[in-house]
């Protein structure tokens, strides 16, 4: 075993001695090899600012996406949230139309109380009932009813 020890550890030095004096040797036998390893070293290096500028590229895009995802989400807690306060707001005014009181002017109910009356005036359809005039309106594709005093 001793002599392949030997023979293992001496062919490793000599491998480490070849590669330590490879770029002097490629001059030696090929004169071009410096001018080749010089474009070739450019363009390893040009590759490598290359893909350093991709990768910065790409982390930039990906943070402006996550950026735009919780802009996106926050937008829609938002829209969430006024939606709920809408809700229950209108649902405040009905127990309140219900109840007899009347209501600001500007209030609006997706129903009127029981008991509405209609009442045209001035060519419009005005509803009253528990102390408020109600006059029909949309919302987009919703008919909703404000509180409002006739014309």
């Amino acid at each position: 075993m001793k002599p392949i020890g030997k023979i293992v550890g001496t062919v490793i030095i000599f491998f480490l001695m070849i590669i330590a004096d490879l770029p002097n040797l490629s001059e030696k036998w090929v004169p071009e090899a410096q001018a080749f390893r010089g474009r070739g070293a450019a363009f390893v290096v040009g590759a490598a600012v290359g893909s350093s500028a991709s990768s910065s590229s790409a982390e930039a895009s990906a943070a402006a996406s996550q950026q735009q995802a919780a802009t996106a989400q926050q937008q829609a807690a938002t829209a969430q949230q006024q939606a709920a306060t809408a809700q229950q707001q209108a649902a405040t005014a009905q127990q309140q139309a219900a109840s007899g009181n009347p209501l600001p002017l500007g209030t609006v109910v997706s129903a009127l109380p029981a008991g509405c009356v209609a009442t045209p005036s001035g060519g419009v359809t005005y509803y009253y009932c528990g102390g408020n005039f109600y006059q029909p309106m949309y919302q987009g594709s919703t008919l909703v009813y404000v509180t409002t005093k006739p014309k």
